[in-house]
């Protein structure tokens, strides 16, 4: 097939195009541009795939940026000053010696060490308190650390007389911090004290790690490929077909090697560590423990495992049961509560407690997908559980094509005694009810030992590659006799080059369709494992345990979004290996 590309003299001594040859790819992604059905399968994995990586940044409870007083941590930090300069005086005045008789049985730490230990802790308070003061207010914490700094050297240079002093004059100068440095109270500004600083910080982008971030940028290259794509192709290669061709791999390094060195970079300056546990700052901005001047959160602003006492089983805010009054109850449907017939007692209410940042008690995007057994928000739980069933079903696909396409190829291409061993082998684990077999060897590891999501990836792959390897087998024994393999083994190419250099890229397509086939196969595996308890611990959420919430009729909200999830995603997926394994068929049809 053939386009027009290069131009090239002609005889009469003009310039004509020269013919592009389409290779078998140009053909293949021509097959897949014809098919809508495919387009709008692979856009909406796109997006599915992009609410799980970007998760973190859409369903939060920690603020993109915050600038904010914590008047809670400074009060904390100015009273405990001074429990802790007693602390110091009382090491210093003790020594080596006398710390070590009167050191309780069993304790570990020597005197140098419980020292340290109390010395640091005093210095974390005292950053604490420079952090919301003023430059002009921090005098008498300069002049106790040096106190304290001095009596610490002085101890352990063996004064002790000169240490005991000097660690007498820092504690009555903690003393004076715990009067002198009170902070305003926001809420009676007359009764004087000293004004704060507000700290600016990134609480939510200091919980991104470096893969996270890897991925991140990996799926912007992605969601924005038709754009700086056809960029590259027209302003850059001006649609040159050849040059376009001979592209592919620098786009290939250049997507991943930016979003690798992006990785690299946000380690070394940020260095996020991902955590499990619900953020104290909305509550603290609730209660004015924390005072705001500014505060920037995500879209949804609950975190995965934040609940909410008072909106358990909560239905989708946007329907009419859903309506809860200020007392806490609810205002129609099933749930409103009935006064007893003979007593009259009415079970007391459990009021909806709205805090910073979240929509209004009866907003219809408080909970746009309801909520769980304890009050969780299912939208955002449905966000940061596709992370899970998405990675399950895409890595375990990644391991048990590889698995079978390795054996497969082995088999295929040596036949004789190596084929009839690999072919043995794959029969007797079809022998076994695959589902059975993953249940079995998942339900006696150790949670412990290795974690359930690895767990889950690992099974899947070592018992669901055989499809893949039979497949690979038959393709093998095929190309095994076409021409450029035997050309390849009259040359003396050694045989593992044949196979993986010059057999493998004409047997891809096929492998490449029982791939997409077998990511739709591992999310249906993993959710099922999820759903019977053998999945992610609580209260990391997957799309399966999200519906082993609740399996009343009257909660359906729990069972309907992540099955429509489940449900959307594998359909899309065998949209997908349908429309590539016509799209590699040799017998296809250009136009």
């Amino acid at each position: 097939m053939t386009e027009p590309g290069d131009k090239q003299a002609d005889f009469d001594g003009g310039e004509a195009l020269s013919p592009y040859s389409k290779d078998y790819w140009d053909l293949v992604f021509e097959q897949l541009g014809r098919r809508k059905l495919f387009k709008l399968a692979i856009s909406i994995l796109a997006l599915i795939y992009a609410s799980a990586i970007y998760a973190p940044l859409l369903g939060n409870d920690r603020p993109y940026v915050l600038e904010a007083i914590d008047y809670k941590a400074y009060g904390q930090a100015q009273r405990t000053l001074y429990p802790v300069a007693l602390s110091v005086g009382r090491l210093v005045r003790q020594g080596p010696e006398g710390y070590e008789a009167d050191k309780s049985e069993g304790a570990e730490q020597d005197w140098e060490g419980a020292l340290q230990a109390e010395v640091d802790a005093a210095e974390n308070r005292i950053e604490t308190l420079r952090s919301y003061l003023g430059p002009a207010d921090t005098e008498l914490l300069d002049s106790f650390q040096e106190k304290l700094e001095a009596s610490v050297a002085a101890a352990g240079a063996g004064k002790s007389d000169e240490a005991t002093a000097l660690s007498k004059e820092a504690k009555e100068i903690a003393k004076e911090i715990r009067t002198e440095l009170a902070a305003v109270d926001p809420e009676n500004p007359e009764a004087g004290g000293h004004e704060l600083v507000p700290q600016k910080s990134y609480p939510l982008f200091e919980t991104i790690t470096s893969s996270e971030v890897f991925f991140m940028v990996l799926w912007a290259f992605v969601l924005l490929w038709p754009l700086w794509n056809g960029f590259w192709n027209r302003a850059l290669l001006r649609g040159d077909r050849d040059r376009i061709r001979k592209a592919r791999r620098p786009k290939l390094v250049l997507v991943v090697g930016t979003s690798l060195a992006a990785s690299l970079l946000w380690g070394q300056l940020v260095g996020g560590e991902m955590v499990f546990e619900v953020s104290p700052l909305k509550r603290g901005l609730t209660t004015n423990e924390v005072v705001a001047t500014r505060a920037v959160f995500p879209p949804f602003s609950y975190g995965f495992a934040e609940t909410s006492s008072g909106e358990t089983f909560r239905a989708p805010t946007w329907t009419a049961e859903s309506e809860i009054d200020e007392e806490g109850y609810y205002v129609r449907g099933a749930r409103v509560p009935e006064p007893d017939p003979i007593t009259g007692y009415k079970p007391p209410g459990a009021p909806v407690e709205v805090r910073y940042s979240e929509p209004p008690r009866n907003s219809p995007w408080r909970h746009p997908m309801g909520t769980d057994s304890v009050g969780r928000d299912l939208l955002v739980r449905m966000l940061w559980g596709g992370r899970v069933s998405l990675s399950v079903g895409l890595v375990s696909a990644v391991l048990l094509v590889f698995i079978g396409t390795v054996i497969g190829a082995l088999a295929g291409y040596f036949r004789g005694w190596v084929d009839i061993l690999l072919s043995r082998l794959i029969e007797i684990v079809l022998c076994f009810p695959a589902f059975f077999l993953i249940l079995m060897v998942v339900a006696f590891i150790d949670p412990n030992t290795i974690p359930p999501i690895i767990a889950i990836v690992i099974v899947i792959a070592c018992v669901r590659w055989t499809g893949v390897a039979r497949l690979a087998r038959g393709e093998f024994l095929r190309l095994r006799e076409q021409e450029f393999t035997l050309a390849a083994r009259a040359t003396g190419v050694p045989a593992l080059r044949t196979i993986f250099r010059h057999v493998l890229p004409n047997a891809i397509g096929p492998i490449l369709v029982a791939g997409a086939f077998s990511v739709a196969s591992g999310i249906l595996t993993e959710s099922a494992l999820s759903f019977l308890g053998f999945g992610v611990k609580h209260p990391i959420p997957s799309w399966g345990s999200l519906v082993t919430e609740s399996r009343s009729a009257e909660h359906w909200w729990i069972q309907f979004f992540p099955g429509f999830a489940i449900f959307v995603t594998v359909v899309c997926y065998n949209l997908v290996g349908d429309a590539i394994r016509d799209a590699v068929d040799p017998k296809m049809k250009v136009q």
